[in-house]
């Protein structure tokens, strides 16, 4: 029986593609409650190898409990492509402690690499519920599923799992290409801070990355508050990020009033990662540095760092559309 093929596409950093349109910080995913289900994704290859056009992939994947999971791809297109569940592999509830692999061998195709030179990332998402994740569009007579806006979808996708018990996991691999490197060290105050880097889990603050040259997502957990750095790796540089983490002490009272307003208006209010509101909103807070995040869907992510310590604080912003957005 003659074997399908699928052609794989991929996210170039090297031209004017979905990551030259929007952060890291905007794919990302990166879970607002704890959770006992884990999830790991990986290739055939090690975490940032290189594959060349023609040579076929495998993806793996597997989660700690029962669990209902989704990939996600991001693609050149400006588009967010559905590696699981696929027309091949429709059922997306999974054993726990299983190794699952698309494309699995017991049906027939195959997944070979094809495309422009750049970094393919791939983003696993689970939850032991099935309600959770949104319904995967109705599988058609098409390897993947392929959403349209990837920036818009991403940024509903994200409002409708805040604050739920979810895992994610993140892979990436290079195309065509060993990219060159720089190091970076993380540094964080308190130190300790659990650091992920493009999605993955590097351990705890300080320590010392090699990276690919680009751009590049860093996030600093202590307890439950996180702080987003973006940041560009230069070939044979040496550079640092650091992050200070205002962690309110539980015993001390709240005596500042934060007034939050947006134009439009229905935006969701992040404070150290933590959502506490939907403009306009009043926020209580103690004196302190923070880190708001602004985000609606089909306009750009707003983060500001602000100084809190008037007794009432007016935040007013107008938020910039990006472009047509269809919810779903």
């Amino acid at each position: 029986m003659k074997r399908i093929t699928v052609f794989l596409l991929l996210l170039t950093i090297l031209s004017v593609t979905l990551l030259a349109q929007a952060s890291l910080k905007d794919i990302i995913i990166t879970p607002t409650e704890p959770s006992s289900l884990t999830i790991q994704v990986w290739t055939n290859r090690a975490l940032g190898a290189t594959y060349y056009q023609g040579e076929s992939i495998h993806i793996y994947f597997k989660t700690s409990q029962d669990a209902y999971v989704t990939l996600y791809d991001y693609t050149p297109e400006g588009s967010v492509r559905i590696l699981f569940p696929n027309f091949f592999q429709q059922d997306n509830f999974v054993r726990g402690g299983e190794v699952y692999v698309i494309p699995n061998p017991s049906y027939n195709y195959n997944l070979v690499v094809s495309g422009q030179n750049g970094r393919e990332v791939i983003e696993a998402v689970a939850s032991t519920l099935p309600n959770v994740l949104p319904s995967t569009p109705k599988i058609k007579k098409q390897p993947f599923i392929e959403m349209p806006n990837a920036l818009d979808f991403m940024k509903s996708l994200k409002i409708k799992i805040v604050g739920k018990p979810i895992a994610v996991a993140t892979t990436y691999f290079y195309v065509g290409y060993v990219p060159r490197t720089g190091v970076v060290h993380f540094t964080s105050n308190p130190s300790g801070a659990t650091l992920f880097v493009d999605g993955i889990n590097e351990g705890k603050t300080p320590t010392d990355l090699r990276l690919a040259e680009g751009n590049h997502l860093a996030v600093f957990w202590q307890g439950m508050y996180h702080i987003s750095k973006d940041f560009t790796v230069k070939a044979g540089a040496y550079q640092v990020i650091s992050a200070v983490i205002p962690i309110t002490p539980p015993t001390v009272s709240f005596n500042v009033k934060v007034n939050v307003s947006t134009s439009p208006y229905a935006a969701l209010v992040f404070v150290n990662g933590k959502m506490l509101g939907i403009s306009p909103c009043t926020i209580d807070l103690t004196p302190g540095v923070y880190e708001f995040t602004i985000v609606k869907p089909g306009y750009h992510t707003v983060v500001k760092t602000m100084t809190i310590k008037n007794p009432v604080t007016n935040f007013n912003l107008s938020l910039s559309r990006i472009g047509n957005y269809t919810y779903w």
